[in-house]
This record gives C-alpha cells, sequence and structure tokens, in this order.
C-alpha cells in the first residue's frame, strides 16, 4: 500500500470514529484519568477519616462536657444537702429556742415580774445566808432608821429573789443543771436565762392586751347605775385613769373620798398625790375600803378576782352568787357572754398546764400590778412614771411572806385570805368526782326520816289523850 493510500486510510478511520462520536483517548489521557481517580478516592478517604475524627472528638467533647455538667450537678447537690441540713439544725435550733420561750412565759406570772432572771441566777450564787444582827431600830436616830429600812428591804430583795429562783429551777426543766455547769460555760446560761426572759416579757406583754380588752368588758357590761360612763373603749387605754369617773374611782385611795366632786377635781388637778398609797379601791370588797382599818376587805376585789381568773383560768365572768362574803352585790359585772370557741375550748388553762393548785402571793402580786395597768391611761408597759408598779408587786407578796410568823391573829388572817381566794379562783373546778352531794343526800334523808318517824312516835300518844274518859264535874 503506498503512503497516499495509508494516509487516507487513516484519515478515513479518524473521520470514522469522529463520526461516530468516540475519540480514542491517548496513552497520556488514560494515565490522567488512572492519576485523577486515584487522587480522588484517596481524597474521599481522607474526608472520610476527617469525618470520623470530627465525631470522635465531638463525641469526646459531648462526654466531657456532661462529665462537667454532672460534677456541677454534684456539687449543687451537695450544697443543696448541706444548706439543708444547716437549716435543718437551724430549724432545731430555733425550735429548741421557741420551747425555751415558751417555758419562760410561765414565770413572769408565777415566779418574779420584775427581776430579770440572770439577775435571780446572781443572787442565788451571792446569796449568803448568815445574816448580821440587826440593832433594836427603836434606838435608832431618823438617819440610821432610814438606813436600816433600806438594809431591811435589800435583804427583804434577797429572799425574794432566791424564793424566785427556786420556783424557776423548780418550773424550767434542766434549769438548775445549767446554772450548775454555769463555771464552765457561762454562755449557756446567760443564753438560757435570755431566752427564759423573752417568753416571760411576750406572756406579760400578752396578758396586758388581754386585760385591756376584757376589764372594758367587765366595766361595760355592770348593772346599769354602775356601768362605765362614757363606756370604755376594748382597744385603748386612752380614756382610762382618773379621768373617767368609774376607773378614777376604782384606782382612788381609799382615804379619799370620790365622790365628792371637790375631791375629785383636785385629783384630776394633781393637788391631792394619789401615788403615795396602795390602798385602792378597786382591791376592796365592794370597791370601798375604811382607812382606819385597811385590812379590812382588802384583796377581796371582784376585778381582781376576775384578772386572776381570767389569766389562769381564761374565764373572767363571774355571776353574782360565785363571790361569797360580800353583802353587797350591787357592783358585781354581770356576766360577759363568752364566744363559741371559749365556751367549746378543750385547752389545757395556764393552772392547768402550770400546775397550780391554789393561789399564790406570787400570782395575786401580778394580778393585782395588771389590774391597776389597765385601769390606767398609761400608753405603753414602762411608760407610767406616776405609779410604783414594782413596789406594788413587793409589797403585796410581803404582805404574805413577810409577817411575823409568831403573830398568830394575822397568821391566822392570811391564811383565812388565801383560803378564800382558793374558792373564788377555782370556784368552777371539776366536781364529777366530789362526795360532797352524796354526804348531803345521805344526811339530808337521815335527818327528814328521823324527823318524821319523831313525829309519828309521838302521833299515838296524842290519839289516846283524846279518846280517853273525861272525868265527870262534881255535883
Amino acid at each position: 500500500m503506498s503512503s497516499s493510500e495509508t494516509e487516507s486510510s487513516h484519515h478515513s478511520d479518524h473521520d470514522r470514529s469522529t463520526r461516530s462520536g468516540h475519540i480514542q483517548p491517548s496513552d497520556h489521557n488514560s494515565h490522567s484519568r488512572s492519576s485523577s481517580h486515584s487522587r480522588s478516592g484517596s481524597s474521599r478517604k481522607h474526608h472520610h477519616q476527617s469525618r470520623s475524627k470530627s465525631r470522635v472528638a465531638h463525641v469526646d467533647s459531648s462526654a466531657k462536657n456532661l462529665a462537667q455538667e454532672n460534677q456541677k450537678l454534684k456539687r449543687k447537690i451537695d450544697a443543696l444537702q448541706l444548706e439543708n441540713a444547716s437549716n435543718s439544725k437551724k430549724s432545731r435550733r430555733q425550735g429548741a429556742e421557741k420551747s425555751i420561750e415558751n417555758q419562760g412565759r410561765a414565770l413572769g406570772r408565777i415566779a418574779t415580774l420584775y427581776t430579770p432572771i440572770a439577775s435571780l441566777v446572781r443572787t442565788f450564787f451571792a446569796d449568803e445566808t448568815d445574816a448580821e444582827e440587826e440593832e433594836d431600830p427603836v434606838d435608832l436616830d431618823e438617819k440610821e432608821l432610814e438606813e436600816y429600812f433600806v438594809r431591811q428591804m435589800e435583804k427583804r430583795k434577797t429572799q425574794c429573789d432566791i424564793r424566785a429562783y427556786h420556783i424557776v429551777a423548780g418550773t424550767v426543766p434542766g434549769f438548775q443543771k445549767a446554772v450548775d455547769l454555769a463555771g464552765t460555760d457561762v454562755g449557756a446560761i446567760l443564753s438560757l436565762c435570755k431566752q427564759l426572759q423573752t417568753g416571760s416579757i411576750s406572756a406579760r406583754s400578752d396578758d396586758v392586751h388581754t386585760l385591756m380588752i376584757e376589764l372594758a368588758n367587765w366595766l361595760n357590761f355592770r348593772p346599769i347605775p354602775f356601768r362605765a360612763d362614757p363606756l370604755l373603749l376594748n382597744h385603748s387605754r386612752e380614756l382610762r385613769g382618773f379621768k373617767h369617773d368609774l376607773t378614777g374611782k376604782l384606782l382612788c385611795p381609799i382615804e379619799h373620798d370620790w365622790s365628792d366632786p371637790v375631791v375629785r377635781s383636785k385629783i384630776r388637778n394633781k393637788e391631792i398625790k394619789t401615788n403615795t398609797s396602795f390602798f385602792i379601791r378597786a382591791f376592796y370588797r365592794d370597791e370601798e375600803g375604811n382607812p382606819n382599818d385597811v385590812e379590812d376587805g382588802f384583796l377581796h376585789g371582784t376585778l381582781l378576782i376576775q384578772t386572776w381568773r381570767q389569766i389562769f383560768r381564761a374565764s373572767g365572768s363571774i355571776s353574782d352568787d360565785e363571790i361569797s362574803s360580800s353583802p353587797k352585790v350591787s357592783n358585781t359585772p354581770a356576766p360577759v357572754p363568752q364566744s363559741n370557741k371559749a365556751r367549746t375550748s378543750t385547752k389545757q388553762s395556764l393552772a392547768e398546764l402550770y400546775g397550780l393548785k391554789k393561789v399564790t402571793p406570787q400570782t395575786i402580786a401580778y394580778c393585782c400590778v395588771l389590774l391597776r395597768f389597765s385601769l390606767s391611761n398609761a400608753k405603753k408597759w414602762g411608760q407610767d412614771r406616776s405609779f410604783n408598779y414594782e413596789g406594788l408587786y413587793n409589797e403585796i407578796i410581803d404582805y404574805f411572806e413577810a409577817a411575823d410568823p409568831e403573830d398568830e391573829e394575822v397568821q391566822k388572817h392570811l391564811a383565812e385570805l388565801l383560803q378564800w381566794w382558793n374558792e373564788q379562783a377555782f370556784a368552777e373546778e371539776d366536781a364529777s368526782g366530789s362526795l360532797k352531794p352524796s354526804f348531803h343526800f345521805q344526811s339530808t334523808l337521815e335527818e327528814q326520816r328521823s324527823a318524821k318517824a319523831s313525829i309519828t312516835a309521838a302521833a299515838p300518844t296524842a290519839s289516846n289523850d283524846a279518846n280517853a274518859p273525861t272525868a265527870s264535874a262534881p255535883p
């Protein structure tokens, strides 16, 4: 074949290939495609490995974050548990403090109204029972006599504080043990005394508020001739005191005639001093006293009994026949209607809670102070500097406890007075187990049957005498 034929054949094949749309790759192009395919596979493999590493890194990061969150959550739980334990401990401590305060509520009422509990402890430690022999006051001049009375008052105050201390120790569980350990832990006994004092002050505040209300009810509900006019407010003491005719009369010492308009005017203008006497009419039977015999009817006042019963028995209502040995009943207040809550309450009274089976000088003194304060127009406790309330409290206790033990007549009078108080204060005590009705029942039947038997025995004799033949008259 010639070269021209060969070339023609080559072009002919190329044309056919071109027309058929297929171009035969050259060796160079084949190598390029193979190299490109290899690089593409390597790239995909590298990309796949990168994505795998990324996913692993993401999982590791998530696990790390989860661990961190778990640690935070654990720390938060630990903190909450610690806070809860702290709150629980604080709650228990507050509960214990509240319990101690509740125990302290009794102390101002039955032990001491004015002397702080911590002072009682100090007096207990400092007490020296060996008293020095005092000289006869008859041989003393005026200055020495004054000093003598000051020493006597201080001595008596110490005795009262020691007695009050023993009442506190007998009332508050663990108090004596805490005092015994005071040498090693002074802070503990001081903290205990502070909590007890808080309870005592709180109770006094409650009693003052209650009596402000109840006294208005008692005086406003009296029979019309003896009723407060104008009526007293039960939410304020503002209109009380000597400016009000009824409360002024009750506050007036028995040595002054309140019914005299001139006397009333002088008292209100402070031309007559009323703060030098504790013998006020409110403390007396029928609210009248004899200046020449101050003990006659003293501490027999109806309002005093009502005050005691309101505080310690939660019932100050007294009917006319409940106050014995009182010839006049006009001043006795009519019973104040009690609320349904009061009538149906099954709560223990303070007397039951404190184990009071009888009236004590301390509780009478407490009621004297609160009654006198409730009659006044003082805005707040401790702000009325016109009257010595602490002196009144101490003197009432001394009236019972400092009397001459060798004076039989005085001791008999005081014993009878306390007995009378017990009868009035516990007039509503439980009589379900009393044998008195049975004794009365049997004795009444026995007496009346005996009387009937005597009448029956005497009846036949009278009948026979009536049927006996009468002697004929002499001719």
